[in-house]
Formats: C-alpha cells, structure tokens, sequence
C-alpha cells in the first residue's frame, strides 16, 4: 500500500489526538530516534480497563490500517497492547500494568 503520511511528526500527532479523542489517561511522548533503531518515537498512555485499553488499540488501528501495516501484540488480553507504525511504538497499558512496569522511567 501507499503510505500517504509525508511525515513520523504528522503520524504522532494523528495517534496523540485519537488516543485523547478517546480519553486515553497520561498520554507521553519520547523522541527516542537517537537513543533507539527500534523506533523515532515512543507514545505511552492507559485505559481504565482491559476493555477502554483494547478500544483505544482499535480505534487508532482503525485509522492508521488503510495507510500501511501495522504490527499489534498484546490486543486479546488488553493489559498492554504494542503497536509500531512507521517508527512510532504505541504502549497502551491498563493504569495497574503501567505502574508496575514504568516504562517511561526507561526513556527519560
């Protein structure tokens, strides 16, 4: 397919506002293209439940899967759900999974 996105900076905020459209909590965002070849930017944001954290998944997949594909894990349990689109890593977590983890403490 055809990517029509001219830009990662035009992709990120196309994912921020989809995520806060659908009331994702503590949305971050990390430059991380020089610290990382995984990926240009990393966004992190919870849902209040497995349910809000797999409709938060869907509803930025959705937009995004008409462009390119996308690579998902974790969707069927929905306590954290990874998804990379064009160098941008998603990490939607439920609020009890993201403070175990703290993956933002990885990147700051």
């Amino acid at each position: 397919m055809t990517n029509v996105f001219s830009d990662t900076e035009s992709i990120k905020s196309m994912i921020v506002s989809i995520i806060d459209q659908n009331k994702g909590h503590d949305i971050v965002t990390f430059d991380v293209q020089n610290r990382t070849i995984i990926a240009k930017y990393m966004i992190i944001t919870s849902g209040d439940s497995s349910r809000h954290v797999k409709a938060l998944a869907e509803h930025v997949i959705k937009s995004l899967e008409r462009h390119d594909e996308i690579d998902v894990e974790g969707i069927d349990e929905g306590n954290w759900v990874i998804l990379n689109f064009q160098g941008i890593m998603v990490h939607i977590f439920r609020s009890e999974v993201r403070e175990y983890y703290k993956i933002e403490e990885l990147w700051n």
